[in-house]
């Protein structure tokens, strides 16, 4: 409600309308109201105000706004999606630092016929205009707080590392992880301190560029079908991010990149990388098994094995990560996280 009062606040144009998202994983069913109001308003401009669900849900009922007859298999295909702005424009306003939607090219959804999680993959997604405002992040609750910024620095990292090379996203991701890991528990533990919040969105803002140019990799993999469980994203991408690491480091090449990553953070090397990722996640509380954390059925979740690692390996970021991946990784993965 702070939020919204200070939105109403700052925004000025003839004619408004404010629609409040549904909660939890944006899906095609839960969206439809949405999009009803969307429809019989007919905005010039979608104002997308909240975290990464919000602002990829406010995408996909955009899209189905500008093309209410799209064919869903058609624009789930990689840059399938028709041109857009026929109808509005889109901003992103985040009120988390995390998912970095406000510069992304997609929006995931939760399909419900199959619990798995489904993006539209186009730059036509990309907002025409980006707020990044701290005053909007403060009635955040720490948790979520915590599992945000984790989830922006496994952007970076994984991103890092990626198999498609981009010289000057590496630097992004090298700055967005310096500025995490200095101030994402400051921001943690003094929610009003401004500058230091406007900090940490910035670097989750560069990690989200880097998540669009070079694409995470196994941790987020995996990540993306813990959806199917009520797990939160952010808490699944924080806590596969060092098993993932862990696994890729067997290839020497990757190993060496995480220990250039290391030295440019004036780190030891790759191990003293990884433990200062563990140290942060303690310092945040965020140190426990992840079902203990999110609530999750392990034994559940376990004996959904097979299937993970099939969503896992099928899923965009499986592409990207730098050494290959199986349902034996994904297992091991499973088995040092949950």
């Amino acid at each position: 409600e702070a939020q919204l009062a200070y939105v109403k606040k700052c925004l000025r144009a003839e004619a408004m309308t404010f629609i409040v998202m549904p909660g939890g994983e944006p899906t095609l069913p839960k969206l439809r109201p949405v999009l009803a109001e969307l429809t019989a308003f007919r905005p010039d401009w979608i104002v997308a105000i909240g975290g990464g669900s919000v602002l990829d849900g406010a995408k996909l009922a955009w899209v189905f706004l500008e093309h209410p007859d799209a064919d869903l298999e058609r624009i789930c295909r990689p840059f399938g999606l028709p041109p857009m702005r026929g109808l509005a424009r889109f901003a992103a306003v985040p009120t988390t630092a995390g998912t970095g939607s406000e510069v992304s090219s997609s929006a995931l959804f939760l399909d419900e016929s199959t619990k798995a999680k489904r993006a539209v993959v186009s730059h036509e997604l990309l907002p025409d205009i980006a707020v990044l405002d701290p005053a909007v992040t403060v009635a955040v609750p720490p948790m979520a707080v915590a599992a945000a910024g984790l989830d922006a620095l496994a952007h970076a990292v994984e991103g890092y590392v990626s198999k498609f090379s981009h010289p000057l996203a590496d630097m992004q991701a090298e700055k967005a992880i310096a500025v995490l890991l200095d101030k994402l528990v400051a921001t943690w533990r003094e929610p009003e301190d401004a500058e230091t919040r406007l900090a940490v969105m910035h670097a989750a803002m560069m990690a989200g560029w880097v998540q669009n140019l070079k694409v995470p990799g196994l941790g987020h993999a995996i990540a993306h079908q813990m959806g199917a469980f009520g797990i939160p994203h952010g808490l699944a991408a924080g806590a596969f991010l060092v098993p993932a690491m862990q696994h890729n480091s067997e290839s020497l090449e990757v190993q060496d990149s995480y220990a250039a990553l290391a030295k440019d953070l004036k780190l030891r090397d790759d191990l003293e990388l990884i433990d200062t990722i563990m140290q942060l996640k303690a310092e945040l509380g965020l140190a426990e098994r992840l079902c203990k954390l999110a609530g999750g059925d392990r034994e559940a979740i376990l004996a959904k094995t097979d299937a993970i690692a099939t969503g896992a390996q099928e899923d965009i970021c499986a592409k990207a990560n730098p050494t290959p991946f199986g349902a034996e990784e994904v297992a091991w993965v499973l088995k040092e996280t949950l």
